[in-house]
């Protein structure tokens, strides 16, 4: 009599013999696919608890203008707003067409600079280690370039969108807010340090919906930055 179940090393293997190992393999294959995942998810977790445990290195908080990428390409992100305080603006000068594209896409714009004729200028630039009168030559060159700009080549609805501002105050920070209103809301603050060039003084790149209290108690700021602001 012959038989029609296949042999494998003379042994008769049946059609549910094959499935059940198909299975099984596929069981197996499976259990060292997970086992592959669980062990990166652990090693992630032991590399995380070093800082859990111990102090976080600054390094991993405080970074340098030279991390991030270019303002222009930083305000290109933006899909509904962009925040830029500073001294002279140097940062929305860098990404006009990226804040003048957004406007005109129906989304909004705030820029403050610090008064170049106001009475705080000139202890700000003494702290900086900076010529008073370069100073404010550079904010004025910019401001006027800002706003030349938003005139020429902003609708009248667009310019609507966006406010120039000066402050007579010493700005203890700078900021770069993309999206500040939205759950994913950026700000990245830049703290000015005495004689520190800006390449080299510390930013906090800080996200609505990872940062929280922080988030929100320098969002406080940049709002009370604009106390006794004027358009330029």
């Amino acid at each position: 009599m012959t038989s029609l179940e296949p042999k494998v090393f003379g042994v008769e293997i049946s059609e549910r013999q094959i499935v059940l190992g198909f299975v099984a393999f596929l069981g197996v294959d499976a259990l060292i696919e997970r086992t592959g995942r669980l062990y990166r998810i652990e090693k992630a977790l032991g590399d995380l608890s070093r800082y859990v445990a111990g102090p976080m290195p600054v390094d991993r908080v405080l970074r340098t203008r030279g991390a991030f990428e270019r303002m222009d390409l930083l305000a290109r992100h933006a899909r509904r707003s962009v925040l830029i305080i500073g001294i002279n603006l140097e940062g929305a000068v860098t990404a006009l067409t990226a804040l003048l594209d957004l406007t005109s896409a129906g989304g909004t714009v705030r820029l403050l600079a610090m008064d170049p004729n106001g009475s705080a200028l000139a202890p700000s630039a003494q702290m900086a280690g900076v010529d008073p009168q370069i100073r404010r030559a550079k904010i004025t060159q910019n401001l006027d370039l800002l706003k030349s700009a938003f005139e020429t080549r902003l609708t009248a609805a667009a310019r609507r969108r966006i406010s120039l501002q000066v402050v007579d105050q010493i700005l203890p920070v700078g900021v770069t807010g993309i999206d500040v209103a939205a759950r994913d809301g950026r700000l990245i603050v830049q703290h000015y340090l005495t004689r520190t060039a800006a390449e080299q003084a510390p930013l906090l790149d800080l996200r609505r919906d990872v940062d929280g209290v922080w988030f929100e108690r320098y969002e406080a700021q940049c709002e009370a930055s604009f106390d006794g602001a004027k358009e330029w």
